[in-house]
């Protein structure tokens, strides 16, 4: 059980570069040909298509109801009510909008993105601890009883709508092709960065941290780009190695619970 007390760490890491989005640099929604793979211009156009009309349906109303038939479906198993949190709830809808612009399914997009992936591109805060995902495609259009009981059909998906490791939701709503496209993600916050991490970053300072569960024991953080390798690694007023300018890298908070060592994951960066 996660508990509602907050444990502050100081940390050496980098530098919140004064940092300014390029004006307009992508201010239409434009899925055709996919999401861009550079991060800014990644979260610049999620924002174009979350919020501006395209030729993509899109359903709040019912993404809405299904958090609460969700809820539902956690209380018969003696499960707390899951927190909507937006940076799930625009992965989420992003992802089901993209599926239904290019025409396919699955957890990871044409790129090789995953879940939460995107999700560490969007959300500058958040530590997570554990994540899940579940996705339905139906032909047609559905009220949210039918959609939540195509999503709960399938076993994985019903466990991950009532595993007690999870504490936040957002789900995500397209239409297109005659078809509605649902993608609910889920996640376990274990904490969260005080001040936002700008996309870019560069140098060495102090940054803090507070993390839900009281008696962890953070052990360190480290950047370590997609490809799995460490680039760089600091506690305290220590830093070793460096991001290069362009490169990408995510977050990553060591953590130590008793003789349990686990993992928090925190947002994508890349170097100035």
């Amino acid at each position: 059980m996660l508990h509602p007390r907050y444990k502050y760490m100081s940390v050496s890491a980098l530098a919140f570069a004064a940092l300014a989005f390029p004006a307009a640099a992508v201010s239409t929604c434009e899925l055709s040909d996919g999401l861009p793979l550079d991060p800014v211009a990644f979260n610049q156009e999620v924002a174009a298509c979350y919020n501006s009309p395209t030729e993509i349906g899109k359903d709040a109303r019912l993404e809405k109801q299904l958090i609460k038939a969700t809820d539902a479906y956690r209380a018969t198993d003696n499960e707390i009510a899951l927190v909507p949190l937006g940076s799930l709830e625009e992965a989420a809808r992003i992802h089901a909008m993209d599926m239904a612009a290019r025409n396919y399914a699955g957890h990871t997009d044409k790129e090789g993105r995953g879940h939460l992936e995107r999700v560490r591109m969007l959300d500058r805060t958040v530590l997570i601890g554990a994540a899940g995902a579940n996705i339905a495609i139906l032909e047609g259009q559905h009220d949210a009883d039918t959609l939540f009981e195509a999503l709960r059909h399938d076993p994985v998906n019903a466990s991950n709508m009532t595993r007690d490791a999870f504490t936040h939701t957002g789900i995500g709503i397209a239409k297109a092709n005659g078809r509605t496209y649902v993608v609910q993600l889920f996640a376990r916050v274990d904490g969260r960065l005080e001040a936002p991490m700008p996309v870019q970053v560069a140098g060495p300072a102090d940054i803090k941290a507070k993390f839900t569960e009281k008696g962890v024991q953070p052990v360190g953080w480290r950047l370590t780009t997609p490809e799995g390798e460490t680039v760089a690694r600091g506690y305290g007023a220590s830093m070793t190695g460096a991001l290069a300018p362009g490169q990408k890298a995510y977050l990553t908070f060591d953590m130590a619970r008793n003789t349990q060592d686990y993992a928090l994951r925190g947002p994508l960066v890349i170097g100035r």
